[in-house]
């Protein structure tokens, strides 16, 4: 059965059954399936994130694969690169190159990978000559993570009692994915930021990393905590601001950033659960009683992300955006 204990950074690892993985037979009514729901739910709104062990489902050498393959593309010419544009959705930027912002940060990101036409037009658009190896990596990986996404949304609302959300949350979301490097800084005795504090605009976000250190959490009291995973491979859930906004805040979006240390790359890649271009997002009612009361207004997704997009130095840009 499984446990919950807390690592470095005192963050809820969540040891989730092979069977629940898998997406085999596994009933809901059962104390256990209860017992692991609640501590899902409770480090959504406790901590904002929590790891997962996921060795047995997806082994270690087929991440490596992927991470290799990762390095090949990151090494295209940037021209290239700025051939992924972002036209598709407001929250798939497309390239980022380096900027003087943050000057060690570069990624690329696509949108729905999950399905292999979508994987291959990435694949075919960065080599045209072909890179089945890469697309074939890409599309398992991201495939496995929607998996434990969307079966870490389901665990939430069930613990909350409103599993009849979860149908409308998976068909109106989208699986954007996104793969970053990050350069060591100029000298290795020097520590840099990588990526700014910030919180990530979706409902989930999977993320998958090398073992180079770097990823660094807000915790509540207000430290930064580096985050140093129990066992190579696991994969951090972390909770976005359209699960808070959704939530009623019941939930706590993760504020995280990236420090780069030493003299080595670091390499990551994200799926986000975002909603679609023209969801609504509008705060569940049963999160809304005379003790907390309505705490943001229906919003438009793409309309926040644009002007987050455009407002990206606000650390309050939901609560601007949106609060009531």
């Amino acid at each position: 059965m499984g446990g919950y204990n807390h690592i470095e950074g005192e963050i809820p690892y969540i040891d989730l059954p092979k069977e629940l993985l898998e997406s085999k037979q596994w009933s809901s009514t059962t104390e256990e399936w209860k017992e692991l729901c609640g501590k899902v739910r409770e480090a959504c709104e406790d901590y904002g994130c929590f790891t997962v062990g996921y060795d047995e489902i997806f082994p270690a050498e087929q991440r490596e694969e992927f991470f290799m393959c990762m390095k090949d593309l990151f090494d295209l010419p940037y021209e290239t690169k700025q051939k992924n544009s972002s036209d598709l959705h407001p929250a798939n930027r497309g390239y980022i190159a380096t900027s003087v912002v943050v000057p060690l940060y570069e990624s690329l990101g696509v949108q729905n990978p999950i399905y292999l036409g979508q994987a291959q037009a990435f694949t075919d658009l960065m080599w045209p000559d072909g890179n089945p190896a890469f697309c074939r990596s890409m599309n398992s990986l991201s495939r496995n993570m929607r998996r434990l996404e969307l079966l870490s949304m389901r665990m939430v609302l069930e613990s909350y009692g409103i599993p009849t959300y979860y149908e409308a949350v998976a068909e109106n979301s989208v699986a954007s994915f996104r793969m970053m490097k990050y350069r060591p800084p100029p000298a290795t005795d020097e520590v840099a930021l990588g990526l700014i504090e910030h919180t990530d605009k979706s409902f989930l976000t999977i993320l998958c990393k090398e073992q180079v250190k770097g990823f660094e959490l807000l915790t509540k009291q207000g430290h930064w905590l580096q985050f140093s995973p129990l066992q190579k491979g696991n994969f951090l859930v972390i909770v976005g601001e359209i699960f808070e906004a959704w939530s009623n805040r019941k939930v706590r979006a993760l504020e995280h950033r990236v420090v780069m240390r030493g003299d080595k790359a670091r390499y990551s890649c994200a799926l986000f659960m975002v909603p679609k271009d023209e969801e609504m997002i509008e705060v569940a009612k049963e999160f809304v009683d005379d003790d907390h009361p309505l705490l943001f207004r229906p919003f438009n997704f793409a309309a926040f992300v644009k002007y987050y997009n455009s407002n990206a130095t606000s650390k309050n840009a939901l609560q601007v955006y949106a609060g009531v």
